[in-house]
């Protein structure tokens, strides 16, 4: 464990590079690590105004105009889900802003706050890059892939940024944290707005479930944006990935498995051939 010291004398020096970002404003590195240190369900830490507003609008308003999509997800854990993650679709800020998230002064930040060490950022962006929700649209509480073969590592954090100015409640869309409770109930602990300039990082893991259950409600069909990035690391987490899991593991409300039966699942993949 770092000394008072050791720990004063690293935040100065991330503060200096930090003052000295055209991206990011300042930060309290002590107060959110030791909120990350005590969080339930899971380790999290939800910043609001981590990036300056003028380039994080720049940000918003390319995603909010892109017209370039790698996909849609329409199936039983998430659907309306626009995404996009090849570089060069990318908008000239909205580029910035996921190559600043693999730059190193992004990954020492969220070390220090995660306390999680040696974390190697994705050039690839597998899950990750511009995502897009419009109305109906949800995710179900999963847990990710912890496992990422190309790069040969293991998952273990998520970063998250939202870009929806004026997001209400009744609009649906929160990001949600799910986990068993003292008396070992599976419920959703965590439900936060998806408002602009919100960045949210949380340690990924088996058992850390998240998603946005709750459908988009826009009066104005406005779709929830965010960007996303997600790091990992050559050591296997301690208590997690005991198998190196490729896909996503969701859940219902109960926490119990969502993953339909073999027989339906070609029925499925049978329907699509025969269209």
């Amino acid at each position: 464990m770092k000394s008072y010291e050791e720990l004063e004398a690293e935040v100065n020096t991330l503060n200096d590079s930090i003052s000295d970002s055209p991206y990011l404003n300042n930060l309290d590195l002590l107060k959110l690590r030791d909120f990350c240190e005590q969080a339930d369900p899971f380790r999290y830490v939800c910043i609001d105004g981590m990036w300056k507003d003028e380039f994080l609008e720049q940000v918003m308003k390319e995603v909010a105009e892109n017209q370039s999509w790698a996909g849609e997800k329409q199936f039983y854990g998430s659907r309306e889900k626009r995404w996009q993650a090849d570089w060069n679709k990318f908008p000239e800020h909205v580029h910035s802003l996921l190559s600043y998230l693999n730059q190193p002064l992004v990954l020492k930040i969220i070390e220090f706050i995660t306390q999680e060490k040696f974390l190697v950022s994705d050039p690839y962006l597998e899950g990750g890059g511009i995502h897009s929700t419009g109305n109906d649209g949800f995710l179900k509480l999963h847990a990710d892939f912890n496992w990422n073969e190309k790069l040969q590592l293991y998952r273990r954090i998520n970063i998250l940024v939202y870009l929806n100015k004026d997001w209400k409640k009744e609009y649906g869309g929160q990001i949600e944290l799910a986990g068993k409770d003292s008396s070992g109930e599976f419920i959703s602990q965590v439900a936060l707005e998806p408002i602009f300039n919100r960045t949210l990082i949380f340690v990924t893991d088996d058992k850390s479930f998240h998603g946005q259950p709750n459908p988009v409600n826009h009066p104005d069909k406005k779709r929830r944006n965010s960007i996303a990035a997600y790091y990992y690391t050559a050591a296997k987490p301690d208590d997690s990935s005991d198998t190196k899991r490729i896909g996503t593991n969701y859940v219902g409300e109960d926490g119990k498995s969502l993953q339909p039966s073999l027989s339906k699942r070609i029925l499925a993949r049978l329907g699509r051939v025969l269209k």
